[in-house]
């Protein structure tokens, strides 16, 4: 999901990771699964096979623990891009005050654009200045990619691309 605002010749565009589920809606779904495997684990255990339990119980924690790994962090991820006058700043965290900061020179800056050399890759997109360079949007299906490319372009960012024979698209 790409996010733009303007204000005061400032533009913030927030990057979040486009999400089947929220996080609410997977507790809700791990609470159905550990009923579901406590509910067969009892039966099971009325019937003498008590050793179903703790296999149980590793069961659901592990699929809790792991759901917990990959969909809390990308339920809360995001990367917002700050373009002022004189710099662009990039922050990236989770849930929360940002975790990383990169800062670029405003002159400099650019979205460099890597075009993907199969068709079933997608583009690659880069803010660059003269010292550094930081990949944004990386979380971003190929929709997504394509309106923070607008969005970057519409504020005033020049962009690049490693093909430059090629058209780069819209």
């Amino acid at each position: 999901m790409v996010l733009s605002e303007t204000r005061a010749g400032t533009t913030v565009i927030t990057l979040r990771p486009h999400l089947s589920a929220d996080w609410r809606q997977v507790k809700r779904f791990m609470a159905l699964i550990a009923a579901v495997v406590f509910v067969v684990a009892a039966a099971w255990s009325a019937a003498g096979i008590w050793l179903a339990l703790p296999f149980a119980g590793l069961e659901v924690g592990l699929v809790c623990f792991l759901m917990h790994r990959v969909c809390f962090r990308l339920s809360y991820l995001y990367q917002r891009i700050t373009i002022e006058p004189e710099r662009v700043l990039i922050e990236q965290g989770v849930r929360g005050p940002p975790r990383r900061r990169w800062e670029l020179s405003r002159p400099d800056a650019h979205l460099h654009v890597i075009l993907p050399a199969r068709s079933v890759d997608l583009p690659r997109l880069i803010l660059r200045d003269d010292e550094s360079g930081l990949e944004v949007g990386a979380f971003l299906h190929a929709e997504g990619r394509e309106q923070a490319r607008r969005a970057l372009r519409g504020a005033g960012l020049m962009e690049t691309s490693d093909r430059w024979w090629e058209t780069a698209g819209p």
